[in-house]
């Protein structure tokens, strides 16, 4: 074979290769935010009410660029909970932090670094965070690691299921802080936990899909890649619970779509597609600007460019000059050593 099929032939294959690459990651991404519309279109259908009553269906249809009137998402809820909720919810709607509820909320923090239960102190932490108000974060933060059992997950009861989507939720509160060792040691613990606790068929607990989109979500906001084979490929199997209008059911024997199971899977096609969740968006940047299928064309334009660089520097290894040089002429050369 000679060396111009020999280079011919690595083109080729290189090519081919960077191709694939490209065109699979770009599709996958494409496909998450075809999923996220897929479940925009259910509520926008005239049979949906666009309540928010959930915190996270809330957060899911701001982040889609709904306006929710209502504010039944506040019902029932009074203390720690209330105020952080409503610091989170005026951040969503791009609306200026109270100093006065901020205030008020950072000075419920107690002596152990908690401001109650460990959903509470959670809550607290994103407000305070997305608000950019002063605490004591690194006491709010060993509080919750103090809620961590030896297998690596955030108990808070002895229900399975509540367990594993409290120890979702630390994950991706805790994202912002894995600059600290012990906070980057407790979310490799809590997501080998996670692997661990998977069922053969990829769900987790009982198999709601609520428990699954609040996994996939927490390991989107690390960096992990939910739908590997690590991961039994739990994106496709989240689809599996889509009903024909875009709404999700919370088990595959549902025959109703259930309102959280739709907007923790909103909310987790959200975080595929852009690469940070609702709240790991609020607390970073302070406010949840509308998604748009505009934000994966980085992705797109990176792929892009390793793609021509790719084929600009084969085509100009392919034009160089071959050796010409014959077997005379280096022995002519060597004979006038």
């Amino acid at each position: 074979m000679n060396r111009f099929v020999k280079k011919l032939l690595t083109v080729i294959i290189t090519v081919i290769l960077t191709v694939s690459l490209a065109v699979s990651s770009f599709a996958e991404a494409l496909n998450v935010a075809y999923e996220a519309a897929a479940a925009e279109n259910y509520y926008l259908s005239s049979d949906v009410k666009t309540n928010g009553e959930i915190l996270s269906e809330y957060l899911a249809l701001v982040y889609s660029g709904f306006t929710v009137v209502d504010d039944s998402y506040l019902k029932n809820k009074d203390g720690v909970e209330l105020l952080a909720t409503e610091i989170i919810t005026n951040a969503a709607d791009g609306k200026s932090a109270d100093p006065e509820k901020t205030s008020q909320l950072a000075s419920l923090q107690k002596e152990d670094g908690s401001f109650g239960d460990l959903n509470e102190t959670c809550l607290a932490m994103i407000a305070l965070k997305t608000a950019k108000t002063v605490f004591s974060s690194e006491k709010a933060v060993n509080s919750v690691l103090s809620h961590q059992n030896e297998e690596g997950i955030f108990a808070v009861s002895d229900d399975v299921k509540q367990n594993i989507e409290a120890t979702s939720l630390v994950i991706t509160v805790l994202s912002p802080y894995v600059g600290a060792v012990n906070v980057q040691d407790a979310i490799d613990k809590a997501v080998n936990a996670l692997n661990s606790l998977q069922n053969e068929d990829g769900t987790f607990a009982d198999g709601s899909s609520i428990t699954l989109s609040k996994v996939i979500t927490a390991l989107s906001d690390i960096g992990e890649s939910p739908n590997s084979d690590v991961w039994k490929k739990m994106v496709e199997l989240l689809v599996t619970y889509k009903n024909e209008d875009g709404s999700y059911r919370e088990y595959l024997s549902d025959t109703e779509p259930n309102p959280e199971a739709t907007a923790e899977a909103l909310c987790t096609f959200h975080a595929l597609a852009s690469g940070s969740s609702p709240i790991q968006k609020l607390m970073a940047e302070g406010k949840l600007s509308s998604f748009d299928i505009r934000d994966i064309m980085p992705f797109a334009i990176l792929y892009g460019v390793i793609l021509l660089g790719s084929i600009v520097f084969w085509v100009y290894a392919l034009r160089k000059k071959q050796n010409t040089r014959t077997l005379e002429d280096a022995k002519k050369a060597y004979d006038l050593c």
